[in-house]
């Protein structure tokens, strides 16, 4: 999914609010992310990032366009 499209998206809380490690940014800037950003999708239809707001930082960070998720139900 485009970064762009993710950022659009409500998250379980504010991204101002996360701090990343170096050891995180540099693990991402040399294998890209691995594990996807899990986006819950309530009955209603809306989406909400859950987990991986870490991750979804970092590539804010590094510019990285193209993210790996995954959906599941609320």
């Amino acid at each position: 999914m485009k970064l762009e499209e993710i950022l659009k998206l409500e998250t379980r809380l504010p991204l101002a609010f996360i701090e990343i490690s170096d050891k995180l940014l540099e693990d991402i800037k040399q294998n890209g992310i691995q594990e996807p950003i899990e986006i819950r999708v309530r009955g209603d239809g809306s989406q909400v990032v859950w987990d991986g707001l870490h991750r979804l930082v970092v590539a804010q960070k590094l510019g990285i366009e193209d993210i790996p998720v995954i959906y599941s139900p609320m």
